[in-house]
């Protein structure tokens, strides 16, 4: 099959699993915390977290991709093998290392997680043995994803991603009805993940020339794979000190209902990064293209305002929606009881106001090899969330870690990255500003406005009324954004858009 009908199924696979992952989560989520209870999730979130902070690809995954995509167009499998022979040893080398760090932490469990109780501490430690050997037997296939990539075998990967989705929460259903509870969760993410890895393995073997070459070394190749995977390392590690260990902090200071209550805070946050990023990456070969011409700066500008008005233009909607009606949509969605998940969702959400419009200064910083100073950042915003958690969730838990993300957010993400775009790569980010967010500023004030007056007249109890002030709000905003936002060649098209579509 072509490379293009490749991307193209895999796309069309991608946006399944996204709906899936959404209906599922409203659907479900609030399900299997009924049936396992508050304690119980939280214990679940915290295992996860905790374990996820040791397993992760070190970028070895996109440099995997990337040169055995360069040996493929010069049809040198040898190459190949050797590569996946060095990048193997070194993922058991680390996976050795990993193996006695959780074996070494496992015996102070009880002194890092002092808010757990005496029950809470002994489920913790069984279910972290169930996980922690699944997490060490799948680490060394983590190459398999960026092999896939590279041989653009896009349809296998993304249908992987759809069956491990359904089979997961399939069998996690059927567990739970069973009676098994917290452990259904830990053994079934286990058992689908193992079976994924085999299914991928067997395919790549069948389907391919691929045969590890593990007697194979090259200190040289060693170095440019450290050289290329380094800041991707840097800042992945940053991103999960950032978000991911507030339920590390929060099992330290506080407990597990405050666990659960910043994870549905979190599954928000997913689905809205999620939906405004579903345009990420397809700039990339436009911005490099841009970057080759004698006025590169400029015409990146002019690209980074389009993207970004279109972008306030599509998340707009999403932003006030959950300033005006999160809380009654969280109070009908998982119960009175995770009200405080609000709070926390908005801390979470609202600095991506300003950092969701700003993609394509993000892809230029790559085009022109600087990422090591979104590297800085991350690590920067990270330290700062980390500080200002630990000393804000004692006493306001779950929201603590919310104000300390929110904090390190807006002051790097936010006033950081812009004085990086102004400075280093010279984009004029007064007038990105202007000419991005000027005309959209007064219909957004005016849709909170109607969305507020929409919740002090409407008590919203139930998911017919909830439907009901949503399409009331959607209404109001398309036509705001409509007759004083968009520009005129932005509306031109969207109609022809919408006219292509209907043919």
């Amino acid at each position: 099959m072509s490379s293009h009908k490749q991307i193209k199924i895999g796309a069309i696979i991608s946006y399944l699993t996204l709906a899936f992952n959404i209906l599922a989560g409203i659907i479900y989520t609030p399900w299997m915390i009924r049936h396992i209870g508050m304690s119980n999730y939280g214990l679940y979130i915290l295992v996860n977290s905790f374990i996820s902070y040791f397993l992760m690809d070190f970028g070895l995954g996109q440099a995997i991709a990337r040169y055995i995509s360069k040996y493929r167009a010069e049809q040198n499998q040898t190459k190949i093998n050797q590569l996946l022979g060095i990048t193997s040893k070194l993922y058991l080398g680390i996976n050795t290392a990993i193996f006695v760090i959780l074996i070494v932490l496992y015996f102070f469990i009880e002194n890092i997680f002092v808010k757990l109780n005496a029950t809470e501490i002994v489920l913790f430690k069984e279910v972290y043995l169930i996980a922690g050997a699944f997490s060490l037997i799948s680490f060394p296939f983590l190459t398999l994803d960026g092999v896939l990539i590279a041989y653009e075998k896009f349809i296998v990967l993304k249908s992987c991603e759809i069956i491990s989705k359904v089979a997961t929460i399939g069998l996690m259903i059927f567990a739970i009805l069973m009676g098994y509870q917290l452990y259904a969760l830990i053994l079934v993410n286990a058992i689908v993940g193992l079976s994924i890895i085999v299914i991928k393995t067997t395919y790549l073997y069948r389907q391919t020339t691929i045969r590890v070459a593990f007697s194979y070394s090259d200190s040289t190749l060693l170095k440019e794979i450290f050289s290329f995977s380094i800041w991707t390392t840097v800042i992945a590690i940053a991103q999960r000190l950032l978000i991911n260990i507030a339920p590390v902090i929060l099992g330290i200071v506080s407990g597990t209902s405050q666990i659960a209550i910043f994870s549905i805070a979190i599954i928000i946050e997913g689905y809205i990064w999620t939906l405004a990023h579903a345009l990420n990456g397809l700039f990339l070969p436009k911005v490099t293209q841009l970057h080759n011409l004698e006025n590169n700066v400029e015409e990146v500008t002019k690209l980074m305002i389009k993207v970004g008005r279109f972008q306030l233009f599509l998340m707009g909607l999403v932003f006030i929606g959950i300033i005006t009606l999160g809380k009654p949509f969280i109070q009908l969605w998982m119960g009175t009881q995770f009200s405080d998940a609000y709070l926390v969702m908005l801390f979470l959400v609202l600095p991506g106001f300003i950092t969701l419009t700003q993609e394509i200064a993000q892809t230029y910083l790559v085009v022109v090899n600087e990422l090591k100073y979104r590297a800085i950042i991350f690590i920067s915003s990270s330290i700062i969330s980390v500080i200002i958690s630990f000393v804000l969730a004692p006493t306001y838990g779950a929201l603590g870690c919310g104000i300390g993300i929110f904090t390190a957010t807006m002051l790097c993400h936010v006033i950081g990255m812009n004085v990086i775009y102004h400075k280093i790569l010279k984009i004029n980010i007064v007038h990105f500003f202007t000419k991005c967010f000027s005309s959209f500023l007064f219909p957004l004030f005016l849709t909170l406005l109607f969305g507020y007056s929409i919740s002090s007249f409407i008590t919203i109890n139930s998911w017919f009324l909830f439907i009901f002030a949503g399409i009331l709000l959607s209404t109001f905003y398309l036509f705001v954004i409509w007759f004083l936002g968009l520009h005129k060649e932005e509306k031109t098209f969207i109609k022809a858009t919408i006219l292509n579509k209907l043919k």
